[in-house]
């Protein structure tokens, strides 16, 4: 039996406060440490687990992930009471308490929990560690972030490290989400790890998948599981999904086991282009977001010009060139997501990362000088100029070798000077009661009289 309990002290610092939650191999509880005055997780693995040593190799795992951002931060592990012991950085709440909270996610909500996952996804794998449990219980978020975090490396695994040979592999993860090599004694791979979270993102959005109605005492549960994933062609599996969803099942599918996914392609997916910032938060943060916003705007009303409207703008790599904007928001194209700026307003920012790990960014706005040149923009380039980068990947077959993917991005590349010029007759479009445009136009249009 466990002997710890509320109130205890581990090493001179971190105290017990209550039980969060409890599984089959440990019990987590909510802690403080005393001399950082910060909250903290504190994972507890059962007495009669200890043989499997499932704590010892989670502790391994994040020792080997040290310094990935978006996982769990080791604080201290050891034994206390005779129980082995792991205290992390306490990250909030997992997935389904925010779905008990908001019933169903918005797709763009989703699309944020895809793009940030396949960033954590890449970045354990480039480690050779293989998560092998992806689900929303191990998916946490705080109220007040945009962040998410994975956490649960228990049954995770380093390829690198040599194990026995066996003809069949016993199950390893979550039956609901697990990939089929799971289900069909296969060791997983990167590839397993991107077909779970493909599962459990058609979850979030449809709330349901073909094989939860498989009754959970059925001794042929797992069986049955793996033959539906198996069966179940991905058009079905993916017909009341977006788009984006559909293609990023087929690419998964097709890939081998031995193959390295393009993590890049797959976050474009995930992409929306020519969105504001405040589209591309998490739904709990989006709703405080919008609430501030509107406490803001009765404020600011009597001292902002009503004909005035702002453009947002994509920032993209863009040649080596150095633009700059003028009096243009700009939301940044980086690898890592930003929760809140200097002045307290909501950050959110993307990766367009390349291979190589280098960006050149620029912002793109429009200048009085420019007015003129962006109104004679014809047609023809306006509909050439609307596809992005990561649109004109995906739309091709997702199985496309790394050649023809280069190539393709080579002519994307191409388009970026007509891209910029779209983007300053956007700016002119939208921003067409800008007093400036109108003093401008008069201007015009009085040494044409005269």
């Amino acid at each position: 039996m466990n002997q710890i309990q509320q109130g205890d002290v581990i090493d001179n610092q971190y105290e017990i406060i209550k039980k969060i939650s409890q599984g089959s191999f440990g019990i987590v509880y909510f802690g403080r440490c005393m001399k950082r005055n910060k909250n903290v997780a504190i994972k507890v693995e059962k007495q009669e687990m200890a043989s499997y040593s499932s704590l010892n190799k989670e502790i391994e795992i994040l020792t080997l992930l040290e310094g990935v951002s978006q996982i769990p931060e080791l604080y201290w592990y050891g034994q206390f009471k005779k129980c082995n012991v792991m205290i992390t950085r306490l990250l909030g709440h997992d997935l389904t308490y925010f779905q008990k909270l908001y019933q169903k996610f918005s797709t763009q909500c989703v699309y944020n929990i895809a793009f940030q996952l396949l960033w954590i996804l890449e970045q354990i794998h480039k480690r050779n560690i293989i998560h092998r449990d992806l689900k929303p219980e191990n998916i946490l978020s705080k109220a007040d972030s945009d962040k998410i975090f994975l956490i649960d490396f228990g049954i995770s695994r380093n390829i690198n490290q040599k194990t026995k040979k066996k003809k069949k592999i016993s199950f390893i993860g979550t039956s609901r989400y697990a990939s089929l090599a799971a289900h069909q004694g296969i060791d997983q791979t990167a590839k397993d790890d991107l077909e779970s979270l493909g599962y459990l993102l058609i979850y979030l959005l449809q709330q349901r998948l073909p094989w939860m109605n498989i009754d959970k005492n059925d001794t042929q549960r797992l069986e049955k599981i793996g033959k539906l994933k198996q069966e179940t062609k991905i058009e079905e599996l993916c017909s009341e999904c977006p788009n984006s969803i559909l293609k990023y099942m087929r690419y998964v599918k097709a890939l081998s086991p031995q193959q390295s996914p393009s993590y890049t392609m797959l976050r474009g997916l995930f992409l929306t282009t020519l969105h504001n910032i405040s589209d591309q938060g998490l739904d709990w943060t989006l709703q405080k977001s919008k609430s501030h916003k509107q406490k803001g705007h009765k404020k600011l009303k009597n001292t902002q010009n009503p004909n005035y409207q702002s453009c947002g703008t994509i920032r993209r790599e863009f040649l080596g060139e150095n633009l700059q904007p003028q009096n243009v928001k700009t939301f940044g194209a980086q690898d890592e997501l930003v929760g809140t700026s200097d002045n307290g307003s909501s950050a959110q920012q993307y990766s367009a990362m390349t291979n190589q790990g280098s960006i050149k960014s620029i912002g793109v706005g429009y200048s009085l000088s420019d007015l003129h040149e962006g109104l004679r923009i014809n047609q023809q380039n306006i509909q050439i100029a609307q596809i992005s980068t990561f649109e004109g990947i995906v739309e091709n077959d997702p199985s496309m070798t790394l050649k023809a993917e280069q190539q393709l991005m080579e002519r994307e590349n191409q388009d970026l000077e007509i891209k910029y010029n779209l983007l300053h007759f956007k700016s002119v479009y939208f921003n067409f009661k800008n007093p400036i445009q109108k003093s401008f136009l008069r201007s015009n249009d009085f040494k044409k009289r005269t």
